[in-house]
């Protein structure tokens, strides 16, 4: 292992830690904060409460409870291990709309404080540092260079559809793929398994004094430094601020209660049947751009999304070719053919035996052998959350190993969730029915069907969101913490909007940019 990463379980590690710049966190903001400061910012420090490798003692301090909406295991939605939950992303990549950063009052989006000139330069480093292309806004062009036509996409057809395309990035194992150069760099000093516990503000609540923070070995560690950056998660950013109460008594940040507060995440809903005529363009067959490390969707133009007062809203095209029994059989087949004697196996094959001609299609299309036609494809509505103060972080009265107040999650949508779904769902069907590509087995969308079927994407969003005033979020438009002069958070709790692409590379490319804020402010 390069030397610059300590253990501080052990004793030599040392009681206090004194850097120029300390973050916290070694997920996607974590490490591109610790690459873009390495080389230039003396004495910097970066402190991960896991180590290497998933550690259930570790993980089991996000033990956090869902209070209202069905969510994802606190405990397993994100990894609090070297490169955070970058681990377990997909590498689904698109840049924000513009439209995402003007706000929209009737929607209750706030505008946010930078706008999309500002940070494409940062957002276009991103993407180069994933190896995927910065034209996030030309389908045409992403889908000619993989060799794909374009004659048939919907843009070309009708007036309000558009075809948004996410990029899929590969190397996109963040901790393994910058280990060895961040464990080199001379000036980084990397302390694993030590867990920030609370942030100890000036008696003027100005600024942070220091961190203290902790191993589930029991050793204490106090960190002092210029300038701290918080780079958790969308829950864990905003409990940290929360639960440090000593001096500020409704927690760090939080004048205006806002910490904690606007939970979202991009949600989605099966609903209704498609089934193609053979003029569905096949650019939005999930299966066949997923064989091309694409994502090809249909959401609506930016007139058209201001003209309805639309979320941000679109649609997956994921192909059915079997049925949900038939489906479970086959990926049963390999495990029981490795258990001699196995009924179940005689039984599975039966069943896929039955179906036969469905499966050898899948099969075919799965191996980009040639493409079958779907006996139908279920669509998947997806949906940039509408901001709802009551979507939010709750302390509760417990406590994790460390002694720690633990964080649940009260996640709530509102009626404009709703009604996005609903008028999403009737305008796709009716321009597709428009243009001759299939027919719909339409679901009505009333509110219980959304809250029945409703799941998220492991996008946390929006707890510690980013305002002009004080008055407005907790963030400014430097990442700063409202009326704390040395105190940054990094990460998608940042957000003060969803929009319409996932977090990540978001996330690094506003971490880039935090990093020149950060530069600046040591040099001035």
């Amino acid at each position: 292992m390069a030397s610059g990463y300590i253990d501080a379980r052990n004793s030599d590690a040392g009681d206090i830690i004194e850097a120029s710049v300390c973050i916290v966190g070694s997920g996607a903001a974590g490490i591109t904060l610790a690459r873009k400061l390495a080389d230039t910012v003396d004495d910097l420090v970066l402190i991960e409460s896991g180590g290497f490798s998933l550690e259930g003692e570790t993980q089991n301090l996000f033990s956090g409870r869902n209070l209202s909406l069905p969510y994802f295991n606190l405990a397993a939605c994100r990894l609090r291990y070297w490169g955070g939950t970058t681990n377990h992303w997909s590498g689904f990549c698109r840049a924000n709309d513009a439209i995402d950063y003007e706000g929209r009052p009737e929607l209750n989006l706030p505008k946010w404080p930078v706008g999309h000139d500002e940070v494409e330069p940062y957002i276009a480093e991103a993407a180069e540092s994933l190896g995927i292309s910065p034209k996030f806004f030309e389908p045409q062009a992403i889908f000619q260079n993989k060799g794909l036509e374009t004659e048939d996409l919907v843009d070309r057809k009708s007036q309000i559809l558009q075809t948004k395309v996410f990029q899929i990035a590969q190397d996109i194992r963040l901790g393994p793929k910058y280990r060895e150069q961040l464990g080199s760099a001379p000036k980084l000093r990397i302390y694993h398994h030590l867990n920030l516990t609370h942030i100890q503000l000036a008696p003027d609540g100005g600024r942070v004094e220091h961190l203290d923070c902790a191993t589930l070995n029991g050793r204490k560690v106090r960190v002092k430094a210029k300038i701290f950056a918080i780079c958790c998660h969308g829950i864990e950013n905003a409990r940290l601020l929360l639960v440090s109460n000593d001096v500020m008594n409704v927690g760090v940040g939080n004048a205006y209660d806002h910490v904690g507060r606007y939970f979202m995440d991009h949600t989605t809903i099966p609903a209704s049947k498609f089934i193609p005529s053979p003029s569905f363009p096949v650019a939005y067959d999930r299966m066949f751009a997923d064989n091309y490390n694409l994502n090809a969707n249909v959401g609506f133009t930016d007139d058209y999304i201001r003209e309805a007062k639309l979320l941000q809203y679109y649609c997956r095209f994921n192909p059915i070719y079997m049925d949900e029994k038939t489906k479970e059989s086959l990926a049963y087949l390999r495990d029981e053919a490795m258990q001699p004697g196995s009924t179940a196996l005689l039984k599975d094959v039966m069943t896929v035996l039955g179906e036969v001609g469905g499966v050898a299609r899948f099969g075919f299309s799965r191996l980009n052998l040639t493409h079958f036609q779907p006996d139908y494809y279920e669509l998947e509505h997806r949906l940039e959350q509408a901001p709802n103060p009551d979507s939010r972080v709750v302390i509760s009265d417990r406590r994790d190993a460390l002694g720690n107040l633990i964080a649940d999650l009260d996640w709530r949508i509102v009626d404009e969730d709703v009604r996005s779904f609903k008028l999403g769902q009737e305008k796709i069907v009716a321009e597709f029915s428009a243009l001759g590509y299939g027919r719909v087995e339409k679901e009505e969308i009333t509110r219980d069907l959304v809250e029945s079927r409703i799941a998220g994407h492991y996008h946390q969003i929006g707890t510690t969101r980013m305002s002009d005033r004080p008055e407005d979020g907790v963030v400014d438009r430097n990442l700063k913490v409202h009326g704390v002069d040395n105190l940054y958070i990094g990460g998608s709790s940042t957000f003060p909007t969803a929009g319409y692409s996932g977090p990540t590379m978001m996330i690094v490319g506003f971490s880039i940019r935090l990093a020149a804020h950060i530069k600046q402010q040591l040099s001035a």
